[in-house]
């Protein structure tokens, strides 16, 4: 697959696409699924946060499900491609999951308990500054240390086993796969434009992209990096301001798909 180049153009994608509505051919799928695995690979570490073990089995149901979703995938409505695709995918990883019965119902008990020993952890970190102890916890709940491990080790071994219908039919308080599949469908356009920056940071020459990641990751001023590269502070600035520039009109273009 890695012999396949990346797809040059919103053009060029459209067409793929069509072409493979059209005559199903492999060569079409082979690009499109090169083009598109990130989102593919990002869906399923989602879907898989709280079961590692099921990645494979949804990362596959990805790939076969990708193909099947392309088939309702209208070109000339306007639609942007990459939501849709996430989306869609996302959707299918559910269905999957259910139709595996890879959760069970979440007793009342454990909800509740779960959720004080939530708030507790969010008040004391906003007061402490940092990320409680367990005896901290336990201190605060007016609980033992013994007792609030026990929520704890529940309320993790229901996540982990634990996705958006209800689990069981007719069961009022029966929880959900959402509840426990944390932010899947809300941050995916999050995702995608981290995944489009990753893309674009590589059209960059190597001296750009080592300027950008000195001034967001390491928050280097131009300065330093004028003195550690050996050139004017001037000559920084304008590396800088070239390299945003290709960076927003790629992302311009990858983000109308």
């Amino acid at each position: 697959m890695n012999s396949y180049p990346p797809l040059p153009s919103k053009s060029n994608l459209k067409q793929l696409i069509r072409d493979y509505q059209r005559t199903k051919a492999e060569e079409a799928a082979t690009k499109l699924l090169l083009h598109f695995e990130p989102l593919i690979i990002a869906a399923a570490k989602k879907m898989s946060r709280n079961r590692p073990d099921l990645y494979e089995d949804l990362f596959q149901v990805g790939r076969l499900s990708f193909l099947r979703l392309l088939e309702h995938y209208d070109p000339n409505q306007g639609t942007n491609l990459k939501p849709y695709v996430m989306k869609s995918l996302i959707g299918y990883m559910k269905n999957y999951l259910r139709d595996k019965a890879w959760y069970i119902q979440v007793p009342r008990k454990v909800k509740e308990k779960g959720a004080r020993v939530q708030q507790a952890i969010d008040e004391l970190t906003m007061k402490l500054e940092r990320s409680p102890n367990v005896e901290e916890i336990a201190r605060y709940l007016g609980l033992s240390v013994e007792e609030t491990i026990e929520i704890l080790a529940g309320r993790e071994h229901y996540q982990a086993i634990s996705m958006d219908a209800p689990l069981q039919d007719g069961k009022k308080d029966a929880s959900t796969i959402g509840e426990f599949v944390a932010d899947e469908t809300d941050d995916f356009e999050t995702l995608i434009n981290r995944l489009d920056l990753e893309d674009a940071m590589q059209k960059l020459s190597e001296q750009e992209r080592l300027i950008l990641k000195w001034i967001f990751h390491r928050g280097e001023t131009q300065r330093s990096i004028a003195s550690q590269l050996g050139i004017s502070q001037m000559t920084v600035s304008r590396i800088q301001k070239r390299a945003m520039k290709k960076l927003k009109q790629w992302l311009a273009a990858t983000n109308t798909l």
